[in-house]
């Protein structure tokens, strides 16, 4: 099943098969609101190393589990970074600038998923090496606007319950970019 199919049908494990297709590393979350992970943190270490086996996915996302789908960024996932932007605004405002760039073709391109307080998750491959990831922009100390979200870290993802994040909303595709190629 299609990405996209499996995140209209609400099939967890159809989408976790289907970002594992395109070879991107996936890990469960929690459907509790807190975006946490559902394994122990000493098994999640492997697969920053290693896609996860069929066999895997269908303990974690199979029938009666309530948990969504978090995709691992950095070597696994084929050196993924997730551009991450808290706010619709936020958005709106950097890809204003970024459309008069070189740029622009690859962000048209690339995968993207509407977040559930109107930001956006760019999903970006990099050639040369992974990418740690940080702070892109602040308002404040305790306000983000952008980040990078690279190896060490994973982002919910388009497929998982609306459960999984505290507002209670899903992760949406906005395109599906280079993710429709599995």
């Amino acid at each position: 099943m299609r990405l996209r199919e499996a995140v209209e049908a609400g099939d967890v494990l159809a989408a976790a098969r289907a970002y594992v297709a395109v070879g991107l590393s996936v890990i469960p979350v929690r459907a509790d609101g807190s975006k946490a992970q559902a394994l122990d943190k000493g098994q999640v270490e492997q697969y920053r190393e290693r896609l996860p086996t069929d066999d895997e996915l269908r303990g974690w996302f199979g029938a009666g589990r309530a948990v969504g789908v978090a995709v691992v960024c950095g070597k696994a996932s084929g050196n993924l970074a997730v551009l991450d932007f808290e706010t619709a605004d936020v958005w709106d405002r950097w890809l204003d600038r970024v459309t008069a760039t070189p740029f622009a073709a690859a962000v048209a391109a690339a995968p993207q998923v509407h977040t559930p307080r109107g930001g956006r998750h760019v999903y970006v491959r990099v050639r040369e090496s992974w990418v740690a990831g940080g702070v892109l922009a602040r308002r404040s100390k305790r306000e983000l606007l952008a980040e990078v979200r690279g190896h060490g870290h994973y982002v919910l993802a388009a497929g998982s319950p609306p459960a999984c994040h505290e507002l209670n909303r899903p992760y949406r595709i906005a395109s599906e970019g280079w993710l429709a190629h599995g």
